[in-house]
């Protein structure tokens, strides 16, 4: 009676595991391994979004090889005032942020704030991310 008990529950974990995605061509897709994008909101966009806001976003240099390959986000811009991060999903965002003490985090994008900046600065830099996350991209 065990043993039958055994089977009956080995043979569905062995059909679902047999139950893969194959693309057109009869390759597996390892889901996993293909970030899907949230949105295409870029860096460049939220950085664009600040500077017309007129908030302070001095310097700006591309930091994606230095900060992305310890941080785990795909794009990266330091500029004096923030630092601004796209992360591949939402979660890895979320995974970042906790360890930041002083950032907004929207969506797949975290943004740190210098310790120079005061409260209102912040709030005014986080409504023009949150708007920019929301503002369908113009074709």
């Amino acid at each position: 009676m065990r043993r039958r008990c055994g089977l009956a529950v080995l043979l569905p974990v062995v059909v679902l595991v047999g139950c893969g995605h194959h693309d057109s061509h009869g390759t597996a897709v390892n889901a996993a391994r293909v970030p899907v994008m949230l949105n295409d909101v870029s860096v460049a966009t939220v950085l664009g979004a600040i500077t017309k806001a007129k908030l302070p976003a001095l310097n700006p240099r591309d930091t994606t090889s230095t900060r992305c390959p310890e941080a785990g986000c795909v794009v990266a811009t330091d500029t004096d005032t923030v630092s601004i991060l796209k992360f591949p999903s939402t979660g890895r965002a979320e995974i970042y942020a906790a360890g930041v003490p002083d950032m907004l985090q929207v969506e797949d994008i975290v943004v740190v704030f210098a310790p120079t900046l005061t409260r209102e600065q912040k709030t005014a830099y986080g409504q023009v991310v949150t708007k920019a996350m929301l503002t369908p991209a113009q074709p």
